[in-house]
């Protein structure tokens, strides 16, 4: 039964693990903006990070990756993740609507598969295609002030 392979697998629990981190990162997100200005949001989130670090560092006996590719890779995220954290504590100080902001900002895997696409020569299915045609609809009708 599908069902049971998917409860089996490691990757699903790892999505969850990640949804649910995701979910109440969105939501102390939106309560820290309503305190403190975005840039000393994205400041004190370095701080967060910097436990899960440690750990990881330490689970690997301190041995670093030598591949520079994945190290530029890996730096390359880093920044583009701070911008995006920056603009996103940013859009929550603005006062907007936190169902909006969230929504509309976790349309990212859109401009993912947008490069795939073009850089990677990926394909889509017709109903990898309809999906994104209902992503790109969900995020105009929550655009929409009530």
């Amino acid at each position: 039964m599908p069902i049971r392979q998917t409860l089996r697998a490691r990757w699903f629990w790892y999505s969850t693990l990640c949804v649910l981190s995701w979910g109440a990162w969105a939501l102390l997100s939106k309560l820290g903006s309503n305190e403190i200005h975005a840039d000393t949001m994205q400041f004190l989130f370095t701080f967060g990070a910097l436990p899960v670090a440690v750990v990881l560092l330490a689970a690997r006996r301190g041995r670093l990756e030598k591949c520079p590719r994945g190290i530029a890779y890996a730096v390359a995220n880093g920044v583009l993740s701070g911008i995006g954290g920056l603009a996103f504590f940013a859009a929550f100080r603005s006062g907007g609507n936190t169902a909006v902001i969230t929504a509309a900002t976790s349309l990212y895997p859109m401009i993912t598969v947008a490069l795939a696409v073009t850089i990677l020569r990926e394909r889509l299915t017709w109903v990898q295609v309809a999906g994104l045609g209902f992503a790109a609809a969900a995020f105009i009708l929550f655009s929409i002030p009530a």
